[in-house]
């Protein structure tokens, strides 16, 4: 099974590893991911690796934008499929990524919540050129969506304050009704202490 190749082209060193850690955990080898940090260096990896998905900055300081980048990438893998970051994102900046064919736009700065939904989308469109991929994001986006469990409190008795019940055979009225660590109990009129709720009885 033929392995598919990352570029990852941003001046920062801190989302370069970020970004490669979140390939990492759909179980793509770390050979496989290249990172870089100018767009000089990425055509230079390019004409290497002839990477299957570029995730590059917008470099619009450089001399070569990120679209720009993605073309020059074509030239050694024409199916290339691409992804931008980019500081001071406008809307015209955003459709010209669209229509450019890039998968998404993010602004920086961004969430890491952001960035893994957009990356899941995206290795989901690059799963329908590379089915060999498709059983590990799916794999990974399931155990993503694992919802936490849910906890359910046990059926507690219910009082309020004011309320008229019978505790060691005398008749006591609640005063306090507080919930401890899963456990209800109450305070009666004339007592110091706290009682369980399951010891009374309502009256």
């Amino acid at each position: 099974m033929p392995a598919i190749s990352f570029l990852i082209a941003d001046p920062s060193p801190a989302v370069q590893t970020f970004i490669r850690k979140q390939l990492e955990t759909y179980g793509f080898d770390a050979a496989s991911i290249k990172t870089v940090a100018t767009p000089q260096a990425a055509r230079e990896a390019a004409a290497e690796i002839k990477p299957d998905f570029l995730l590059t900055d917008t470099f619009a300081k450089e001399g070569m934008s990120g679209i720009g980048l993605h073309r020059a990438v074509q030239k050694h893998n024409p199916d290339c499929s691409f992804a931008m970051l980019g500081t001071a994102v406008t809307a015209a900046d955003q459709e010209e990524a669209h229509d450019a064919g890039a998968y998404f736009l993010l602004a920086k700065p961004f969430t890491a919540d952001v960035f893994r939904s957009a990356l899941a989308k995206a290795l989901e469109q690059l799963a329908h050129k590379h089915p060999q991929i498709a059983q590990q994001v799916m794999a990974q986006n399931k155990a993503v969506a694992v919802p936490a469990p849910k906890i359910v409190l046990p059926d507690l008795p219910q009082y309020k304050p004011g309320d008229q019940v019978s505790y060691r055979n005398r008749r006591e009225t609640v005063k306090h009704v507080i919930l401890r660590r899963g456990e209800l109990v109450v305070q009666l009129h004339g007592e110091a202490g706290l009682v369980e709720a399951s010891k009374l009885q309502r009256l």
